[in-house]
């Protein structure tokens, strides 16, 4: 009995010491060859095969619960053999990493990355990948399978602290997007195989939040940069905040339009804030799908400016309301838009001898877009995309308005309703005058109202003007108001002849426009818009029918 005891207690005392002995073991191991185990685990993915790591410091310490590993001062940078255009580089920098619960039996038997947390401090990515256009093409763009990626990288929790990114062009080197100063804590994450190999999923998460202080994408052959300011998101929340998003040009209007043989619209937007609640962040996640209760924007200035005298690019045909919708890289549904405080300038050098620019602007413009969604399931229920919008015209005039476009119709079928209130004609000067020499000499409008039915072919409704004291005056070569007798002649007859001075008139005659004007193939939609209520002003001015301006 005794014996057996002693027997008892040695074997235990030795299995005890075992069990003190093999991390001392293990841990010995794993900091002799740390740098060695470390950089395999990397290097040894399709991303990172070639590429070459360096340590400051790194640590590790095993436990029956799983290691730890911190690491310092680590750069990835591409190795020799990666000195070519068509293969994706990495020069990764970081200043701490810290890893706990790291699990050996998941790594070495199944290929995966099973970590109870992670910690990342100050990192700095700079990728150098080819051609995006090469890419959707599914031209060569990624590295030969040299590498074996990992089937899963799971996480309990995840904290980044401080990250920026960068990406270029191999062949151009300019930047195409970066990123500065991002933050993250995640909750449940896990990166699949199946979400790197699919279009559509980036990766699973219980719970997200984080701040992105800036990120810019670089368009149109690095022109144009789309910049987005002070960006939170919250899944817990449902909300995603950005809080300045601009659109810039880095050319001077002429400058950038003439790099262009063809008309070409110079355009900035900037001051604009972003935020969007009710956001379904999972589907996004998982399937690509944008699903969205609110989106409000707010502050939104829009410039564009049009150089009429070069030549017009009337091969191209710019997508309908529907059009847009159904080529939408994504399924996009957006329940509710809400607008407030916009601004809308458009600015048309005319081909004329004019010294200045034509332009009209929109301001306070505030509205609601529904049913802006591209999803069958949604559009079966509902597929009326409505606007529903109100402003002022050159700081005046009240504009409310009313756009019903019925994205399921073949023929981009859509309907306008509105109205503009009080202003005086001669505003609208700095529009009229370098385009036509005529200027307002007087006059005000009392109310507009216009009803219109129109798709993708032609457009027809009524225009109803009520105006007084409407009077013109024809300029000089140099748009000057220089009145010798012709121009003085020419605009008596046009006054007292051609163009009502009041609308009803004296006896209380009310002339309502008709509209009939055929879409230019080649011109945007708001052209469209406009010169279908023009042909009604025109209509009211001559009397003509909208049978006699189609025969026309």
């Amino acid at each position: 009995m005794k014996k057996t005891l002693i027997i008892s207690l040695v074997i235990a005392g030795i299995i005890f010491a075992l069990f003190k002995l093999v991390p001392l073991l293990v841990n010995s191991y794993l900091n002799q060859n740390a740098e060695r185990i470390v950089s395999n685990m990397i290097t040894r993915t399709n991303d990172f095969a070639g590429h070459e790591v360096q340590f400051g410091n790194i640590q590790l310490d095993y436990d029956y619960r799983g290691t730890f590993l911190k690491m310092e001062s680590v750069e990835i940078s591409p190795g020799q053999d990666l000195n070519t255009e068509n293969k994706i580089k990495f020069h990764l920098r970081f200043e701490e990493a810290s890893l706990t619960g790291f699990q050996w039996i998941d790594f070495l038997f199944f290929n995966s990355i099973q970590l109870d947390s992670a910690y990342i401090e100050n990192a700095d990515l700079k990728t150098v990948t080819p051609d995006l256009e090469e890419i959707q093409e599914g031209q060569p763009a990624t590295n030969p399978k040299e590498g074996k990626d990992y089937r899963l990288i799971g996480l309990n929790y995840l904290r980044v602290n401080g990250v920026s990114f960068e990406n270029r062009d191999s062949k151009t080197d300019s930047i195409r997007l970066s990123m500065t100063d991002l933050f993250v804590f995640a909750d449940g994450f896990s990166l699949s195989k199946e979400d790197k190999e699919s279009s559509d999923a980036l990766f699973s998460v219980k719970s997200i939040e984080g701040y992105l202080a800036e990120t810019q994408l670089h368009v149109n052959n690095a022109i144009n940069v789309i910049m987005a300011r002070d960006i939170s998101f919250n899944t817990t929340d449902r909300r995603m905040i950005v809080e300045q998003v601009s659109y810039k040009n880095k050319l001077d209007k002429y400058e950038f339009v003439n790099r262009y043989e063809k008309e070409t619209n110079w355009m900035e937007l900037s001051h604009a804030r972003l935020q969007l609640d009710g956001m379904d962040f999972q589907s996004y996640f998982r399937e690509g799908v944008i699903l969205v209760d609110t989106m409000r924007l707010d502050g939104l200035e829009l410039e564009v400016f049009r150089d009429k005298r070069k030549v017009e690019d009337t091969s191209r045909r710019p997508k309908m309301i529907h059009e847009i919708l159904e080529e939408l890289p994504r399924q996009v549904h957006l329940q509710t838009i809400s607008l407030a405080d916009i601004t809308i300038t458009y600015e048309e050098r005319p081909d004329t001898k004019a010294l200045a620019a034509g332009k009209i602007f929109f301001d306070q413009v505030s509205g609601e877009i529904t049913g802006f969604t591209n999803i069958a399931e949604a559009l079966s229920e509902n597929d009326t995309l409505k606007v529903s919008a109100k402003g002022r015209l050159m700081g005046q005039g009240q504009i409310d308005l009313q756009a019903n476009h019925l994205i399921n119709s073949e023929m981009g079928t859509f309907f306008l309703q509105g109205k503009v209130g009080q202003m005086s004609l001669p505003t609208l000067n700095d529009m009229i005058m370098p385009a036509t020499r005529i200027a307002l000499k007087s006059g005000r409008l009392n109310d507009l109202y216009f009803n219109i039915t129109a798709d993708d072919i032609e457009g027809t409704g009524e225009v109803i003007a009520k105006y007084e004291d409407l009077e013109i005056e024809i300029l000089d070569k140099n748009y000057q108001q220089n009145q010798n007798l012709l121009r003085k002649i020419g605009a008596f007859l046009a006054n007292k002849v051609v163009i009502p001075t009041n609308n009803p008139d004296n006896s209380g005659n009310l002339s309502k426009g008709a509209v009939y004007f055929e879409r230019e193939q080649h011109k945007f939609i708001f052209h469209y818009w406009w010169n279908l209520i023009l042909s009604g002003l025109k209509s009211t001015i001559t009397g003509q029918t909208a049978q006699e301006m189609k025969e026309k």
